[in-house]
């Protein structure tokens, strides 16, 4: 990745914008959730609650690839790129936001899934026995 221009490069630790740093806590706060979910009992409510945030997420991810897309597509006008390899920057951002695009349809039907497995999921329950 050049970010040459970029007066907030991330090498070294330094300064983030707030979009990059909610990402990186947000995929810190995932891999979280795996670990603990690894090692707990299997629970009808934490099923259900979690698919509800990978709905959530995966909702909210699509909407992300929808604004870094237009974002993408409209980023070479009143800059001067350049492409690392010596390719044509426009040609590498219009494939930048093709790519951009299939993961939002991906995600998509990711979140059809989800949403079928939350609504599966919400429908079983465990008898108790007293």
């Amino acid at each position: 990745m050049n970010t040459n221009d970029n007066p907030r490069q991330h090498a070294g630790g330094e300064e983030r914008s707030e979009a990059v740093a909610q990402a990186e806590a947000g995929a810190t706060a995932w891999r979280a959730v795996v670990h603990a979910q690894r090692s707990a009992a299997p629970d009808h409510a934490d099923f259900y609650a979690l698919a509800a945030a990978v709905v959530e997420t995966l909702q909210l991810m699509e909407l992300l690839t929808a604004v870094l897309g237009a974002q993408v597509a409209g980023y070479g006008q009143g800059r001067a790129l350049y492409d690392d390899e010596g390719g044509d920057p426009a040609v590498r951002l219009a494939e930048a936001v093709w790519h951009v695009s299939a993961i939002g349809q991906h995600l998509a039907v990711a979140e059809w899934s989800a949403n079928r497995f939350w609504s599966a999921i919400g429908h079983v329950g465990v008898e108790v026995t007293r």
